[in-house]
């Protein structure tokens, strides 16, 4: 009698198993909905290797990179990455964050003005043909998105300001 029961519910199981394993886990909820809110505000999420001189541990082959688009077509010239060091040293341009040894372009110092605003979490800030964007980690609350939102529009902001004459 027992049986057939047993062997309907091995079947459900079977049958549902797969099904309930493919649903995303509560950090990829998080990340899409921190991506999500990303978009919202106007910027582009990309998955990319880590620039060159991060403290980003090897074994991470691909790191977030939220970008905002850049708004003139000129403005893709700027070729350059800022990586944040671990520790202060007077050799990096400015405290903890250092040009990236990949940099092609140093005219963008005017982007030094607004680095100290960079939240905490942000491990590197680029320009480049995608746009001006920063790479994070991703540990944060919508509030973070926000903050790397903020700090990407007002230093887009400076960096058309210095390219008026």
């Amino acid at each position: 009698m027992w049986l057939p029961i047993l062997i309907c519910l091995g079947a459900a199981a079977l049958l549902l198993g797969p099904i309930l394993l493919m649903q995303p886990s509560a950090g990829q909820r998080r990340e899409a909905r921190l991506r999500q809110r990303a978009v919202d505000q106007g910027l582009r999420v990309h998955l990319q290797v880590p620039p060159e001189g991060t403290d980003v541990p090897r074994h991470i082959k691909s790191m977030p990179m939220y970008c905002l688009p850049w708004t003139e077509q000129g403005d893709t010239r700027h070729v350059w990455s800022l990586v944040k060091k671990k520790y202060v040293h007077e050799l990096h341009c400015h405290g903890h964050w250092d040009w990236s040894a990949a940099c092609e372009s140093r005219n963008v110092d005017c982007v030094l003005q607004t680095i100290d605003q960079v939240p905490p979490k942000v491990v590197a800030v680029a320009g480049g043909p995608q746009g001006l964007c920063v790479y994070w980690s991703e540990i944060g609350s919508d509030d973070e998105v926000d903050t790397i939102s903020n700090w990407l529009h007002e230093t887009l902001e400076v960096l058309k300001a210095s390219d008026r004459p």
